[in-house]
């Protein structure tokens, strides 16, 4: 057979004791294996890939790689790919052999995304302020399941009944993910303080914003838990996803300039000087919403040629004017023993203002989000199991 020429020989559907054993047909030719699934999805897996990913380079106990691009041959031609049990098997023109699971191979044609597609805030609060039992989370896997998969996909979950109690903040991280120590410690108390250092430490009203966006990189995602209600300090969130969305469809000339016009964040206190750059809203390489930086109390004077400031104080400013729109808020009391998780990087949280007392007194920390896909990824398994 010339060394490209398509194998002319295709393997039927196969069955094993009445069921498909994985897929529907299977063709090859000496640059790549064609697989058609039984959903009718399609797979195609090129030579060099495969000799990349041969089972045999990958250590036994961690699954990492044992050899280096560079170890590769460059020239590696397929001589036959037939079915195994539950497998298949390729033979390459250099008398090398390997063999990859199928569920393995699917996984790969699937182009499975790390993170959940987020589900934007529509009209309809209500089940986004659904409060999961902390007990509940804590005793069940599948309950903890669902509440992880809600701060994927929504950006925000509520616990209830947590113990009021100082400390107990790390306690609901670590059933999500990994602290992230700031400037502001690995927990940080949002109360009334004298000579704060930060307007959240005092009684004042927050508009929305998004924390830190002064940090490279920002803090992926927020606790706070209550530890005393007090009076006052209703907490307001809102999807930056579904605002910079709406604006994508009704002011595409707003969402162009907050896309791609990078500002200034600060934060200085005595012993911290922070900034960084971004654009408030951020889109990832396939122009998919990435994340919203939006905070009115850290943006620095705009360093911008005068032609585009009035340009981008408009756009700025409808962005602003959508976080006043009750379509877009959603408004709660965290009331005592209550938390609540949310994306940091997405959804936009602020409060009204307190009584002028120590009696409110929250307690947060916050973590990436690497941690929470992780958990998320082994409790899909362990559920599924």
């Amino acid at each position: 057979m010339p060394p490209f020429e398509r194998c002319r020989c295709r393997f039927p559907v196969l069955r094993k004791e009445g069921s498909f054993i994985g897929f529907e047909q299977l063709s090859y030719d000496a640059d790549r294996v064609s697989i058609v699934w039984k959903d009718g999805s399609a797979g195609e897996f090129h030579s060099l890939w495969l000799r990349d990913n041969d089972p045999v380079n990958r250590d036994g106990r961690t699954g990492q790689r044992l050899i280096d691009v560079a170890d590769l041959p460059l020239d590696v031609q397929i001589e036959r790919a037939v079915p195994a049990k539950n497998a298949l098997r390729v033979f390459w023109t250099d008398f090398v052999a390997a063999e990859f699971p199928l569920e393995w191979l699917r996984e790969q044609s699937c182009c499975s995304a790390i993170a959940p597609a987020p589900e934007l805030w529509r009209t309809d609060h209500g089940c986004l302020l659904h409060r999961f039992c902390y007990q509940k989370i804590r005793d069940s896997p599948k309950c903890r399941l669902d509440w992880l998969r809600a701060i994927a996909t929504r950006g925000i979950a509520f616990l209830e009944n947590v113990p009021p109690f100082d400390g107990q903040t790390l306690e609901i991280a670590s059933l999500i993910g990994w602290v992230r120590e700031t400037n502001y410690g690995r927990v940080f108390d949002v109360r009334a303080v004298p000579n704060a250092n930060n307007l959240a430490y005092t009684e004042r009203a927050l508009g929305l914003h998004t924390d830190n966006p002064y940090r490279d990189p920002v803090p992926g995602l927020q606790v706070l838990h209550a530890l005393k209600a007090g009076k006052g300090g209703e907490s307001l969130f809102a999807d930056g996803f579904a605002i910079a969305d709406h604006l994508r469809e009704n002011d595409p000339g707003a969402f162009e300039i907050l896309s791609s016009t990078s500002v200034r964040f600060e934060f200085a206190d005595a012993q911290t000087r922070l900034a960084a750059e971004r654009s408030i809203i951020e889109l990832d390489r396939e122009h998919d919403l990435s994340a919203i930086h939006y905070n009115s109390r850290s943006i620095a004077a705009l360093r911008l040629p005068a032609c585009k400031v009035e340009p981008f104080y408009r756009a700025y400013r409808v962005f602003a004017l959508r976080l006043r729109d009750t379509i877009f808020v959603a408004t709660t009391a965290l009331r005592e023993g209550e938390a609540v998780i949310f994306d940091n990087r997405r959804v936009l949280h602020g409060r009204a203002a307190f009584a002028g007392d120590t009696s409110r007194h929250l307690q947060g920390c916050y973590l990436e989000r690497d941690g929470l896909f992780s958990n998320l990824a082994l409790l899909e398994q362990e559920c599924k199991g």
